[in-house]
């Protein structure tokens, strides 16, 4: 069973920038967004300070997100350059 999505403030504006301004990035991301959801676990997993947030690229770009099991849900929380 999927996953629920959740997408932090920041996330919201990212995802609608790329939508309107880079289609192909945006339909990337929201391709991983729905394997994210089916299996949450395929993320890398950060190191501390960052302990409990997973990524993965979009191109260049990097998606964050935590797992939150007492909800059955995924929190996108940032879409960001990697740097």
């Amino acid at each position: 069973m999927p996953y629920k999505p959740a997408f932090s403030d920041q996330m919201h504006k990212e995802l609608g920038y790329r939508k309107k301004r880079d289609r192909t990035t945006y339909e990337q991301a929201m391709k991983k967004i729905s394997l994210i959801l089916e299996n949450p676990k395929i993320g890398k997993p950060l190191k501390a300070p960052l302990a409990g947030i997973r990524r993965f690229h979009v191109g260049p770009l990097v998606v964050t997100y935590r797992v939150n099991e007492a909800e059955h849900e995924v929190v996108f929380t940032s879409f960001v350059h990697h740097e």
